[in-house]
């Protein structure tokens, strides 16, 4: 990755070097070739001052900067008062340290010379060393007007922006200096990592032209792909597809990623899918496509595709528990709890800490109705979690199960002091406590505001009409499971209940139907068998 900097660095500015015109002493004549009575006075001056500017530019070499200023001072007084002088006699000051006579000399430099840029360049880079950003600014700003094609002005430009925190303006400026000389890629690399760094709302822009200044380059599509997670640029991304030379980059396995991500996250399951597939194709050990590939699979029912995909994850990365959970979840939606407790209990040797382990496991061994190991298990995520709403729902309804009634109501009541929008706590206490035969009334109030929250959920309007039904108010129980069956004919014990009130109100035949019915979905539930054997055994007149 291009390394990225904390702020623009401003020192690259002075690797580039001003060319300040020097004067040319090449054709001076010896004094053999001149008459001496020929030369006037003031020639004799301008002789003497281009001496004197000679002897400056040698003390100068020399590093002996303050007699270098002397010499170049005598020049001036000899005549030599030419730009290239003011000039010199401003960068012996800056070697010495004393830079406001330095600053002085350079605007003398620009007053005798107002035309050649490298005076006023030089002039900006001093205001940037002392800091005074704005009045450097000022400055290449005017030279950019006269400037037009020079990519190093705006580059400079750019940085000051940058410094002063003008984001946008930097941006631009160091867009144009890219495209005035596309050999500057620095400019856009600068532009790129600032723009990440402040997020711009146009990051993904300014770093796709930095690869499409070279699609091959590996560190560039990383730049863009870090730029693109952080919005929502399939539009961006898809336009790159079409790049030959984009294919070949030995990164692209992850653009095909990044794009399959920002497909899931729009909807876009298929296409999430697809390009999930071809980063596969290019590296079938990627680690972020095999997660999400295995966890689409299985959201769209391929379940033995998806296990593949996380077994294949698990070979390849034994240390990362995500394999195990998304083999797990796979393997819980076709209810193959044996497998689920052996695969995870593998998983807990490497990973006894891991929440998601331990709730899997629980849940695993609750749908086995094995609830005291899986009150283990619960208990164990929830020390790892302790503000998991899923692990305190789990726990309570084990609880339940246990008859450790003290332990479940505490975790509903917390459960809905935490959440007072929490229909699941209602309606799971409200059913407890109805099971139990405690407090019908309370149990009634809790039903209701489950069914005020969630109103077309079946497993609530099946608490609600069971209440009723203990209540003997059978006409009220039949309305609300009955609803409950319209939205959902999956529940065992919701078609059980039914069939129960059709008893009471002596529907009997039709009670039969939905006793079948719950069997066939329930097949080993004894207590639903009995009741079908008592209503085939009855009497006729019964």
């Amino acid at each position: 990755m291009l390394k990225k900097s904390n702020s623009i660095v401003l020192s690259c500015l002075f690797v580039w070097s001003c060319s300040i015109p020097s004067t040319n002493i090449d054709t001076i004549s010896d004094s053999n070739e001149v008459k001496s009575e020929k030369i006037s006075q003031d020639e004799t001056q301008d002789l003497s001052g281009i001496q004197f500017f000679m002897d400056g530019m040698m003390f100068m070499e020399q590093g002996e900067y303050s007699r270098a200023i002397i010499e170049f001072q005598e020049a001036i007084e000899k005549g030599s008062n030419s730009a290239e002088v003011y000039y010199s006699i401003s960068e012996g000051y800056w070697m010495i340290q004393k830079y406001d006579k330095s600053i002085y000399y350079a605007l003398k430099a620009i007053e005798k010379d107002p035309i050649t840029p490298d005076y006023k360049i030089s002039l900006g880079k001093k205001y940037i060393a002392l800091n005074d950003l704005n009045a450097s600014l000022e400055i290449f700003e005017k030279l950019a007007q006269n400037e037009t094609n020079n990519a190093e002005i705006l580059f400079i430009i750019g940085d000051l922006k940058s410094e002063l925190k003008d984001i946008d303006g930097a941006l631009v400026y160091y867009q144009e200096a890219y495209d005035k000389d596309n050999s500057l890629t620095l400019a856009l690399e600068v532009a790129s990592q600032l723009a990440i760094e402040f997020n711009h709302r146009d990051s993904a822009l300014v770093v796709k032209k930095l690869l499409l200044s070279n699609p091959s380059n590996p560190e560039y599509l990383k730049l863009y792909i870090e730029s693109i997670s952080q919005k929502n640029s399939l539009s961006e991304i898809e336009s790159l597809l079409d790049n030959d030379e984009l294919k070949s980059n030995p990164f692209i396995n992850n653009l095909y990623n990044q794009l399959a991500y920002e497909y899931l996250r729009n909807g876009y399951y298929d296409k999430s899918e697809e390009f999930f597939e071809k980063s596969l194709e290019i590296n079938d050990k990627d680690r972020f496509a095999l997660y999400y590939l295995s966890t689409l699979y299985r959201e769209s029912g391929k379940f033995d595709q998806s296990i593949a995909l996380s077994e294949k994850h698990i070979s390849s990365y034994p240390d990362d528990q995500e394999g195990y959970i998304n083999k797990s979840i796979s393997l819980l939606s076709i209810q193959r709890f044996d497998t689920v407790i052996h695969e995870l209990s593998n998983a807990l040797k490497l990973f006894p800490e891991d929440f998601e382990v331990n709730y899997f496991l629980g849940l695993a061994h609750y749908s086995l109705k094995e609830f005291e190991s899986a009150e283990i298990f619960y208990q164990k995520a929830l020390s790892l979690d302790t503000s998991s709403i899923p692990a305190m729902h789990a726990l309570a309804m084990v609880y339940d199960q246990n008859k450790k009634w003290d332990k479940s109501d505490k975790l509903y009541i917390d459960l809905i002091t935490i959440n007072t929008s929490d229909a699941q706590a209602y309606n799971n206490y409200a059913y407890s406590l109805i099971e139990r035969n405690e407090d019908a009334d309370y149990a009634l109030t809790l039903a209701k505001k489950a069914i005020e929250l969630s109103p077309k959920t079946s497993s609530y309007l099946d608490t609600i009409g069971w209440i009723y039904f203990k209540l003997n108010d059978f006409e009220q129980a039949k309305e609300f499971i009955g609803q409950a069956i319209v939205y959902d004919e999956s529940s065992s014990v919701v078609l059980e209940h039914y069939a129960d009130i059709l008893i009471e109100l002596n529907e009997l035949d039709e009670a039969l139907i939905f006793y079948n019915k719950a069997l066939d979905l329930d097949e080993e539930n004894l207590e639903l068998i009995e009741k079908i054997s008592n209503y085939n055994s009855r009497e006729p007149n019964e």
